[in-house]
């Protein structure tokens, strides 16, 4: 295979335009193809921003192929979205499989805990831990499911499983008893493990990829390069796997899993020890101590829902690091006396969680991880009050650049959304990345004839009243969703400006489908959308990874350009360092973000070359703020218009059939 290079395969009379249904010669994925692989064969870093329409999953899957084949080698591709993902792996991957005869292997790399563990599933049947109804149900869903399912995966079962239910029969890396297991023959995780270290290709998300850095390399098998795709979210990805975080209900959640004061149950009532009376009444003290820490957290900041930056150290008194030490200790008694591996690998884990929650408390009260922004969040549950304290860096891009791009010599960066007004350089400094090469690849697509953005001049800007600014919004929204006959996405910044446009537009539910976020699961969202005409109402999650192509998607309405609330603690604590730095945080950081993340929801609308529709975005301040010229200039080129008449116009010129008067019913 070593004389047939990735060209060979993307040429007008290449190898996929022969063997590949539906396949289209398109010049900027060609040319990807051929940067992927100079960055492959030469051991170099690539940057490479790839408009939507490119392939740009093909363009680099069938180089990586190529040269990991060729040179016995094996590539990481690490996506964000699990859409991407299941495209990679359900559509991608069996294209290539199927149609090129291509000898390779390729393997998904899921992280331990979303396998099922035969042995503590057999063990949690016998041991009768579960008093709810549903849970018992549940649980016998899954011995029958275990019977017959290849994977063990979670994801595969038929229901989302209850977090306590999994808790007891999902693989736990401190449990697990290796090759000392009974089930270690039959063993999801282990079989699927030996398949990782045959693969040319592994799939991962961002967040395994991380695990596997701070594991020093001990989650996946070792690799020669990593491509990741959706790139824009490395440096949000990367700072969430290495924060900090203790919150009230996981601290009770894993002294309930030891001793449930009420049903008498958990893991200690499986351990046969002497001396553990003494050891429930430990855990029966640590969760007294809990309630009073958290009851100073309450009464110092209120029960009400809310987000607090601690500028400085907390004034409160650690109850819970004495007692949680001292039932650490007694576990460890437990752990070195225990009769069999099982009570010693129970008892050794629950000692390392109360280990790994005193110091995650103690480092966040003290604030002594240097380069880190600290804060509480309080939320107002229906039957309890939420306490989260968090900590996370500031700025990973030391942390990227000497963990991940000095460790591997072929990283390539991808994404449809990398540049903004300054090209490349606010993602690579955000995250410390020098490529050897950068290239922006245009759409394919006819953008002119395919869409049009609307710009209007006459709304009030998002700092008016929030009554007035929802009440316009909603009006608005209404003429256009009219106008698209439903087939719209309404996307917000703000799930309160969201609430209140929905409940202006509930009326419009007689004629076309409402989809709120939050009122069922996103991926039951979209395939609704799919069915029948219908309106979504989403914020973040809506922005990206989503695609709907053809006509099920007609109209895009961004409320507000994305800024992220400068009151936000990890947003504010950027902001103040960039200004330590003298670099001005509205320019430097402030529009390039929100310019990536505009560019994402534009990205919902055009998927293929049939497609057409309008990009609304309501925020005046794209026509009067000096700023708005950056955020135009960084969309595709089309038409813009201020209009509402021209938008009418175009609907109806590209009308599809059953769209009559800009109304369908349902």
């Amino acid at each position: 295979m070593d004389f047939i290079t990735a060209q060979n395969y993307f040429g007008e009379s290449g190898l996929l335009s022969g063997k590949m249904p539906g396949f289209e010669y398109r010049p900027q994925q060609t040319e990807m193809s051929r940067l992927v692989d100079r960055a492959l064969k030469e051991g170099r870093h690539l940057i490479v921003e790839a408009g939507t329409g490119t392939g740009k999953s093909l363009a680099y899957l069938i180089p990586a192929i190529l040269w990991a084949v060729a040179n016995n080698k094996k590539v990481v591709i690490s996506t964000y979205t699990k859409a991407l993902q299941e495209q990679i792996l359900h559509h991608d991957l069996p294209s290539l499989k199927d149609h090129l005869n291509l000898p390779f292997r390729y393997a998904i790399c899921m992280g331990h805990e979303n396998y099922l563990s035969l042995r503590r599933l057999k063990r949690a049947r016998q041991a009768g831990l579960f008093t709810d109804a549903l849970e018992e149900k549940q649980l016998q869903v899954i011995l029958d499911w275990a019977e017959r399912t290849p994977s063990g995966l979670r994801s595969d079962l038929p229901f989302e499983p209850l977090h306590a239910v999994w808790e007891d029969v999902g693989r736990q890396k401190d449990l697990c008893m290796g090759k000392n297991c009974e089930t270690y023959g039959s063993c999801f995780y282990f079989k699927e493990r030996k398949r990782w270290f045959g693969a040319h290709l592994l799939i991962v998300n961002h967040h395994l990829f991380f695990a596997n850095v701070a594991s020093n390399g001990a989650v996946l098998p070792a690799f020669d390069a990593v491509v990741f795709d959706e790139a824009q979210n490395l440096e949000e990805a990367a700072t969430s796997f290495l924060g900090l975080e203790v919150s009230n209900t996981s601290l009770y959640y894993f002294l309930d899993r030891l001793h449930h004061p009420r049903t008498k149950k958990g893991v200690l009532s499986r351990i046969s020890y002497e001396r553990l009376a003494e050891v429930q009444t430990a855990v029966t003290v640590v969760r007294q101590r809990v309630d009073r820490f958290f009851e100073q957290v309450f009464e110092e900041f209120g029960r009400t829902s809310r987000v607090l930056r601690f500028h400085t150290r907390p004034l409160l008194d650690n109850t819970v690091y004495v007692p949680l030490k001292e039932l650490h200790d007694l576990l460890k008694e437990i752990e070195a006396s225990a009769r069999s591996e099982e009570d010693r690998l129970e008892a050794q884990a629950a000692a390392n969680r109360c280990f790994e929650f005193n110091n995650a408390l103690s480092a966040l009260l003290n604030q002594n991880l240097e380069g880190y922004v600290y804060w509480l969040e309080i939320v107002e549950k229906k039957r309890y009050v939420r306490a989260l304290l968090r900590g996370v860096p500031i700025h990973v891009a030391p942390e990227l650049k000497e963990q991940v791009f000095n460790q591997i010599d072929r990283v390539i960066l991808t994404s449809a959304t990398l540049t903004t007004h300054q090209g490349f350089k606010f993602i690579e400094e955000r995250i410390g990345f020098q490529p050897h090469d950068e290239r922006t690849l245009d759409s394919p697509f006819d953008y002119p004839s395919q869409a049009l953005i609307y710009l209007p001049r006459d709304l009030p800007e998002p700092s008016e009243k929030i009554d007035v600014y929802a009440a316009a919004l909603a009006k608005r929204c209404h003429e256009l969703i009219l106008a698209a006959g439903g087939k719209t996405f309404v996307l917000f910044t703000s799930y309160a400006v969201m609430h209140r446009v929905y409940e202006h537009l509930e009326f419009l539910g007689k004629d076309y489908r409402l989809l709120r976020q939050g009122d069922v699961s996103p991926r039951e969202m979209i395939r609704r959308f799919k069915e029948t005409p219908s309106v979504i109402f989403g914020t973040n999650s809506f922005w990206q990874g989503i695609d709907i192509p053809g006509d099920a998607l007609k109209s895009v309405i961004i409320t507000k350009l994305p800024f992220d609330v400068p009151s936000d603690p990890i947003t504010e604590a950027r902001l103040e360092h960039l200004r330590v730095n003298s670099i001005d945080p509205f320019s430097q950081y402030q529009i390039p973000r929100a310019i990536i993340q505009l560019k994402q929801g534009f990205g919902r609308l055009i998927r293929k070359k049939t497609d057409t529709g309008v990009v609304s975005i309501l925020d005046t301040r794209m026509a009067t703020r000096g700023y708005g010229r950056h955020f135009l200039a960084a969309l595709p080129e089309c038409a813009v218009v201020e209009d509402l008449e021209e938008v009418k116009r175009f609907f109806n010129r590209h009308a599809s059939p059953g769209m009559a008067e800009g109304l369908i019913p349902s």
